[in-house]
């Protein structure tokens, strides 16, 4: 184990003896990091907080704060990252509100200079946060999902597994799987390359833009059953779209996005595309 000089590592923190830590960082009492991480300088690491093997801290990164939540009374609560992470400069992870409870990071995210991710959140296996991105209290986020940058989500929001939410965009629904948004936080199109490169099969890829188009195409004009899409889907991807789309919901699953004319400056190259 390396620890530089200057940093302040509480003797009673779980750090593993091949762990490296940077200068003029912070680990608190109650921390615990697994083998081979790195922690970069002036990292914050504090709270009930566990970081799995193999994750890269960089400069400024705060990881298990208190929650920023006036509701807050300082009681125990959790924060978890997952094996292989990368946190870059300045990100803001932000341990559970509720007592005892936890924000979760899966294995294997990115989150890229200033995305912050607040208290309670769920985020799944491969999540990718572009530089500014902010998800509030309680957002659920899917395997492999991808927020721009600047791009924000409403709290109790959920994004499924390999979305696609434009740069800037203000999500205040939920985001279907398998789907990109415009930056109005409406479906767009389905992500055609995410799935191309996911380990989908070409079954499930058919049976995922089937469900879409009955899901969506069914606004227009057409009487809207939810039990046509759940009874249409035959494999485990349109399943998962199926149970996500008529599943219980606290904000509303997002519609689809507004029609823009071609010759309209504004549109954003993904709303024009064809699903």
């Amino acid at each position: 184990m390396a620890i530089h000089p200057s940093a302040v590592v509480h003797p009673k923190a779980e750090i593993d003896p091949s762990v490296d830590v940077g200068p003029f960082t912070v680990i608190d009492e109650h921390v615990r990091v697994g083998a081979d991480c790195v922690i970069g300088p002036n990292a914050y690491l504090t709270g009930w907080t566990n970081i799995e093997r193999q994750c890269r801290i960089h400069f400024g990164a705060v990881v298990g704060h208190e929650p920023q939540d006036v509701k807050y009374g300082g009681e125990r609560s959790f924060c978890t990252v997952g094996e292989g992470t990368i946190i870059r400069e300045h990100v803001t992870i932000h341990r559970g509100t509720i007592p005892e409870s936890t924000t979760t990071i899966g294995a294997r995210c990115f989150f890229l200079a200033g995305s912050h991710v607040a208290h309670n959140c769920e985020l799944g296996v491969g999540v990718t946060l572009i530089n500014n991105a902010m998800l509030a209290g309680h957002v659920s986020v899917g395997d492999g999902a991808v927020f721009g940058g600047g791009a924000g989500a409403h709290q109790f929001a959920r994004i499924g597994e390999l979305a696609m939410i434009a740069g800037n965009a203000g999500i205040g629904l939920d985001i279907p799987p398998f789907v990109m948004t415009d930056r109005e936080g409406r479906v767009a199109g389905l992500n055609r390359v995410g799935m191309a490169r996911s380990d989908l099969t070409k079954e499930e890829i058919t049976d995922v833009r089937e469900a879409f188009r009955l899901w969506y195409g069914s606004r227009k004009g057409k009487p809207f059953l939810p039990e046509t899409v759940t009874a249409a889907v035959c494999t485990d991807a349109g399943r998962r779209f199926a149970a996500f789309v008529t599943g219980t919901s606290r904000r509303g699953v997002a519609g689809r996005a507004r029609r823009r004319s071609r010759a309209d400056p504004s549109g954003s190259p993904a709303t024009s595309e064809k699903t």
